[in-house]
C-alpha cells in the first residue's frame, strides 16, 4: 500500500511538468510540412519576378505540386485536414468574422469559420496565379495581355491575403491566449480550460492483490468527439460535484449552431 501511495504522489508531481498533458494533437505532420513549404515557396515567388526568372518559375512549379498534394490530403488526410465540413464553416464565416472583430470567439481545435474561408480563398487565388503563370510563359499565350493581368492581379491579391492571414493569426492568438504559430510547428493545441483542470483521471485498476496507481488519460479521451461544432468542452463530470450547465457561447456562435442544425 505504501508503494501504491508513493506511485500516486510521483504521478501527480510529474504531471504539471509534462508540457503535453494539457495539449491535444490537431495538425498532422504532412499538413504542417505543406503549410511551411507553401509559405516558403510563395515568398520566393513574390520576391523573384522579373529579376530571377528561373527561380521564380521553379517556385511556381513547386507551388503547383503543393496545391495538388493539399487537394488530395483534404480527402484522405487527418481529421482536421479534411474538406468534409468546409461548406458548413463557410456559411458561418461572415457572422464569425463580425464576432471576432468584437472580441467574441468560440473554441475550435481545427480551423474556425474565418480560417476555413481564408483557406478556400487562398487556394483559389494560388490556383489562378499558378495556372496563369504557366500560360504566360507558354508559346501560345506568351504576351497575351489578359493572361499577364490575371497573373499580376492574383499574385498581388495573394500578398494582401498573406498579410491578412498573419494579422488574423496574431489577433486570434491574443484573444484566445494561445500561440497559434507555435501550434503549426508542434501540431498540438491546448484543450479547453475545463479539461485542463484535470490532467490525470484517478482511475484505479482493480486486481486480485488490491489497487495500483492511477493511469493517466490522454486529453483526446476527455474532450467532445464532435468535430469542431460546437466549440469543444469536457464531457466527463466530476463525481460528487454539481453538474455544470452548458458552456455559454457568444450570441453569434449560438446563431451559427442553430442555423447549421448542430446540437450540443
Amino acid at each position: 500500500m505504501r508503494d501504491a501511495g508513493q506511485a500516486r504522489r510521483n504521478v501527480s508531481s510529474e504531471t504539471p511538468a509534462n508540457s503535453r498533458s494539457d495539449t491535444v494533437a490537431v495538425w498532422d505532420f504532412p499538413l504542417r510540412v505543406w503549410h511551411w513549404a507553401l509559405a516558403a515557396f510563395v515568398l520566393v515567388a513574390c520576391v523573384t519576378p522579373n529579376t530571377f526568372d528561373p527561380l521564380h518559375r521553379l517556385a511556381g512549379y513547386a507551388v503547383i505540386g503543393l496545391l495538388a498534394f493539399r487537394l488530395i490530403w483534404g480527402l484522405i488526410g487527418g481529421r482536421h485536414s479534411l474538406f468534409a465540413r468546409i461548406s458548413l464553416k463557410l456559411r458561418a464565416a461572415p457572422r464569425y468574422i463580425v464576432g471576432m472583430l468584437r472580441g467574441e470567439t468560440g473554441r475550435y481545435l481545427g480551423l474556425n469559420p474565418a480560417g476555413a474561408a481564408m483557406l478556400v480563398v487562398m487556394l483559389g487565388l494560388l490556383i489562378v496565379s499558378t495556372i496563369s503563370g504557366v500560360m504566360q510563359v507558354s508559346v501560345r499565350f506568351f504576351g497575351v495581355g489578359w493572361i499577364e493581368q490575371t497573373h499580376a492581379l492574383s499574385s498581388n491579391a495573394i500578398i494582401a491575403l498573406i498579410a491578412v492571414h498573419v494579422l488574423g493569426t496574431l489577433w486570434m492568438s491574443v484573444l484566445q491566449r494561445e500561440n497559434l504559430v507555435r501550434a503549426m510547428f508542434t501540431g498540438r493545441k491546448r484543450v479547453p480550460g475545463s479539461a485542463r483542470a484535470a490532467p490525470v483521471d484517478p482511475r484505479v485498476v482493480a486486481s486480485a492483490n488490491g489497487s495500483r496507481e492511477p493511469e493517466p488519460v490522454a486529453p483526446e479521451e476527455r474532450i467532445s468527439v464532435v468535430p469542431d461544432f460546437p466549440p469543444l468542452r469536457a464531457d466527463t463530470p466530476v463525481v460528487g460535484a454539481r453538474p455544470a450547465g452548458p458552456a455559454r457561447m457568444p450570441r453569434s456562435l449560438s446563431i451559427h449552431d442553430k442555423r447549421l442544425g448542430v446540437s450540443r
